[in-house]
């Protein structure tokens, strides 16, 4: 069974970019425009990751991952924020917010196949507190 990956970017080119890669690499690929979206997707179950952009209308990407954390389905779940947000208040508010990563735009494929692969491998359960940072 592939593991899904959920896509949250209010840009569709981002969308379907960066699904293009995740799903080469053998994942099931779930998108959505915005955190509300996103709250809609993974309330029917399934998502292995999400990977959030920060500024989005309705819902940001921060606010998203609150939501998230702040549930007890969904704590563990894996979560990577890949935003083109290089400062280091933009960082901090997805680090604060409880991304377990923090990744900036543009990115490698082979560096985001690689970050999505090692998240998705822990599990919700092995899933360590939230917090890290990589610039690619």
């Amino acid at each position: 069974m592939l593991k899904k990956i959920l896509i949250v970017d209010d840009d569709s080119i981002t969308r379907k970019y960066i699904g293009f890669m995740l799903r080469a690499e053998g994942y099931e690929i779930l998108t959505a425009r915005d955190g509300l979206e996103a709250l809609e997707t993974i309330g029917r179950g399934g998502v292995d990751l999400v990977l959030t952009d920060l500024n989005m209308p309705h819902m940001d990407g921060a606010e998203l991952i609150r939501h998230l954390r702040n549930n007890a389905d969904t704590a563990r779940l894996p979560i990577l924020m890949l935003t083109t947000e290089g400062d280091e208040e933009s960082r901090q508010l997805g680090v604060s917010a409880g991304a377990n990563e923090y990744l900036i735009k543009p990115i490698a494929k082979d560096t985001l196949a690689a970050k999505v692969r090692d998240w998705v491998e822990m599990g919700g359960e092995d899933v360590p507190a939230p917090g890290g940072e990589e610039e690619c």
